[in-house]
């Protein structure tokens, strides 16, 4: 699919060496290294209806996947990349939220250089409010109290001031820097809302240095507590049990810059002046205790260790804090991914955790506060989910609209739903294989998971046939019982279409998770070749010329790796092609594709005798695995010359979720790359040109059809006149009008019994009196032989196409047919005509 807004082709991210920073967040902080640049697109809006037609996607799920994420359960509302900020920012890093009076909300986003207010009332029509520059610096944190912002950075300037009182008018105000409390750098900001207390965590070798905001736009220093570093804290305060009135810190915290006996503080900071430690708590596996944040109920602390990843999957702490005095770790749980767990918030029963390579990932703590289930993830890195320190930053869920923000290093703001999209789109009676030239209705049911959640009468196909996009109201049948008209459309067009509607928001919708169903226009097909490739069947693995030195196309059955598929495509089969085979045991880039590219071939078919052949093919492509994943292609092509000369037909990869493995169906029409000539072959091309990447591929259930562009067969037409025995003669066929089968016969009944008569033909369709009847054929006729009808007045006759006149019958062609018979018992002129019927034949 071709597409301005092509965001997708974006992720391909080139791995550079930024500027680093002038301050370190801790000493060898890992997030200094391994930067890539960052991703460069306009924004992207969730305008379903615009994004498609634009040649690209805009539903849920499906979408993400065509913008290259890997999504479940949660929708992408809208995107806005690095550069639209205007600032040259190299990351991105923390984000929070803000509602106004007015209930309208806004999405706070700090970059390496500066902040900015976007507003996402509509999540899916983001506006930039205001820009302001920050000093330069990879860290970056902001929060909110009240209608005031502020914000902090390892590049110094102390505590930035935001008024954001007028945002609703389009003015956010910068009220000047906070230097008191020593040390103009600092890493996170934290701000108990209940108590008015701002509190700058890290920064140097700082722990603790809190701030009065009873005059929000000028905080003023109270207090500190520098006993050990202290990256990032949640601040609370206690209004009933044994705890109430006073306020607690829940600090992530260790000594020499937070590395050295790292864990979790616990202290009692209701008087600044005179803070207690209630407890110091320590967790299994411990390598730099990052940031957390309370279960809902204040029983539990979620904490995120930032470098156990690597020995570790994913994985977070669960501290039991019901007893603040007496704390412990009680277990951890993981999702199995490899990612590094970085920022994590909580919220209406679920986690958030922002987790770098692997973005977004949601876990219920419905289901269990102690080891809860992943239920939802959008992973902003499609190129992998290993453990290096790129990727989602923060998570911002704490919107009453349901709206999610998330803050990504290199690809910016993201701005999600997590919820159940409104409706759920259903073609009951199924997708059809081919769209009749003729034109063709889908039956469609669009099912509200909330009632009332749908605009009434934006219910629409679109549809496009190559000549541009069109939009019709879909027909309700009532019950969300729909009808979707196609209109009559030139054969062997391949259409692209899809239902969409909006729901009370104004938010598009779009059936098959926003990608467009494509259907070529034909009556049918007739098989050509089919290869299920238990066999060899001229196909050639492994060409002169091909460089790999190990993975060359081989056949059988595979032996599974996380790369290599476990088993054919085909249901009944067991072979396929893939690239090399492994010993028993499976491992891991076991003889797969290194040093070059690997070749295979298919045999010569010739379609110099086909109308508009179509092939489809199984694939299996794997190139996400290995130190360098994703950096590989996979490549098919299709020569008319025996190979002389290649087309490219399709590019798989280097990233996106069908480089990932598993079998996808790609399906094209051979005019489209090719002429039809008697040596057409087709070459899948997998390659291994960089390092450290392990690929593997498969071809399965290769097969070519050709597309009937008019239905073979017979359709009466003209009246029946009535003759001396009866109601008059009717004539059929066999419906077998095939060329190549040569088995076509014409009948006729009702006839006078015993009488002459022949069948003849002719290329017009006329009205005209003739005996007692009407003759029905025109134009230049061709006589068939004379025949005599039997006893009931029937008679038959087997065309044979090799013959003169009925030579003159072709594929593709289209003849008028009649019987003409006597019935001298009619008197004057004795003879009479049956009814016509138009034929045509095909290949």
């Amino acid at each position: 699919m071709q597409k301005a807004v092509r965001i997708h082709l974006l992720l391909s991210l080139l791995f550079v060496t930024a500027a680093t920073a002038p301050l370190s967040a801790h000493d060898d902080d890992p997030k200094r290294v391994g930067r890539v640049a960052p991703t460069q697109g306009p924004i992207w809006r969730r305008n379903v209806v615009a994004n498609i037609q634009g040649g690209g996607s805009g539903g849920s799920g499906g979408m993400e996947n065509a913008l290259g994420f890997d999504a479940q359960d949660i929708q992408l509302m809208s995107w806005i990349p690095l550069n639209n900020f205007g600032t040259g920012a190299s990351t991105g890093a923390d984000c929070w939220g803000y509602t106004s009076p007015s209930g309208r909300e806004y999405a706070l986003m700090t970059m390496s250089n500066a902040t900015s207010f976007v507003e996402i009332t509509n999540p899916s029509n983001p506006s930039i409010v205001a820009t302001f520059s920050e000093p330069s610096s990879l860290w970056h944190d902001i929060k909110v109290y009240q209608d005031h912002a502020y914000t902090v950075s390892e590049g110094g300037g102390g505590i930035h001031t935001y008024d954001m009182s007028n945002i609703d008018n389009g003015v956010v105000s910068y009220l000047g820097a906070t230097t008191s409390g020593g040390g103009a750098s600092t890493h996170n900001v934290a701000i108990n809302t209940d108590s008015g207390r701002l509190y700058r965590c890290g920064g140097s070798s700082n722990g603790l240095r809190i701030y009065n905001l009873s005059n929000p736009s000028n905080p003023s220093f109270i207090g500190s507590w520098d006993t050990r570093y202290v990256h990032d804290a949640q601040i609370v305060s206690y209004t009933s049990g044994p705890y109430a009135g006073r306020e607690i810190a829940f600090c992530c915290s260790g000594y020499n810059g937070g590395g050295t006996q790292t864990g979790l503080d616990i202290l009692d900071v209701t008087n600044p002046s005179n803070i207690i430690e209630m407890d110091r708590v320590f967790y299994s596996n411990p390598a730099y205790s990052h940031q957390g944040w309370l279960s809902e109920d204040r029983q539990y602390f979620y904490l995120g260790d930032e470098l156990d990843e690597g020995p570790l999957p994913t994985t977070t702490k669960v501290i039991n804090v019901s007893n603040l005095n007496n704390a412990f770790e009680q277990t951890t749980f993981t999702n199995g991914n490899s990612a590094v767990g970085h920022n994590l918030y909580t919220f209406n029963g679920y986690c958030y955790e922002a987790n770098y390579r692997s973005g977004l990932r949601i876990f219920d703590l419905n289901q269990s506060a102690t080891n809860p289930p992943e239920v939802a993830y959008f992973d902003t890195y499609p190129n992998n989910d290993s453990t290096g320190f790129n990727g989602l930053w923060s998570v911002y869920p704490y919107f009453s609209s349901g709206t999610v923000i998330g803050s990504d290093m290199e690809s910016g703001l993201f701005v999600w739903r997590f919820a159940q999209p409104p409706v759920i789109f259903d073609f009951p009676t199924g997708i059809p294989d081919y769209l009749d030239p003729g034109g063709v209705t889908i039956n469609v049911q669009l099912t509200e998971t909330s009632p009332g959640a749908l605009a009434p009468g934006s219910e629409t196909l679109n549809y496009n046939a190559g000549a541009g996009w069109v939009s019709s109201a879909l027909t309700n049948l009532g019950g969300g019982a729909y009808l979707a008209d196609l209109p009559a459309l030139p054969c062997g067009v391949t259409t692209e279409w899809f239902v969409s509607v909006q729901d009370n928001s104004g938010i598009d919708w779009a059936s098959q998770n926003g990608n467009p169903f494509s259907t070529i226009v034909a009556e049918g097909d007739t098989l050509i070749a089919s290869y299920a490739m238990e066999a060899a069947d001229g196909w050639t693995g492994g060409l002169s010329g091909d460089t790999a030195t190990t993975g060359q196309w081989t056949r059988g059955n595979p032996i599974g790796t996380d790369a290599q598929p476990e088993n054919d495509h085909s249901p009944s089969g067991t072979n396929c092609w893939f690239t090399g085979q492994g010993s028993s045991g499976g491992s891991l880039g076991e003889n797969d594709v290194d040093g070059g590219f690997t070749s295979l071939l298919s045999p010569s078919m010739d379609f110099s005798a086909s109308v508009d052949p179509v092939i489809s093919y199984w694939r299996w492509y794997s190139n996400d695995t290995g130190a360098s994943p994703n950096a590989d292609i996979f490549e098919v092509h299709i020569s008319d010359n025996g190979g002389g000369t290649w087309a490219l037909v399709e590019i798989v990869g280097p990233e996106g979720t069908q480089s990932n493995g598993g079998w996808y169906e790609h399906t094209f029409k051979v005019s489209d790359f090719a002429s039809l000539t008697s040596d057409v072959r087709v070459r899948f091309r997998a390659s291994d040109l960089n390092d450290g990447s392990i690929v593997e591929a498969a071809v399965d259930d290769f097969e070519v059809v050709d597309l009937i562009c008019q239905s073979c067969g017979g359709t009466n037409y003209c009246a029946v006149s009535p003759n001396s025995v009866g109601g008059g003669a009717f004539i059929t066929s066999n419906d077998q009008s095939s060329i190549s089968s040569n088995n076509f016969e014409l009948s006729c009944s009702g006839a006078v019994p015993g009488e002459f008569g022949i069948f003849y033909f002719g290329p017009n369709q006329i009205s005209t009196p003739f005996g007692q009847g009407v003759r029905c054929v025109g134009g230049q006729t061709r006589r068939l032989p004379v025949l005599q009808s039997d006893f009931f007045g029937d008679a038959s006759y087997t065309l044979d196409f090799t013959s003169a006149p009925e030579s003159d019958l072709t594929a593709d062609s289209t003849w008028n047919f009649q019987f003409w018979y006597r019935d001298p018992s009619a008197g004057t002129p004795g003879f009479n005509l049956s009814n016509g019927l138009e034929v045509v034949f095909c290949p």
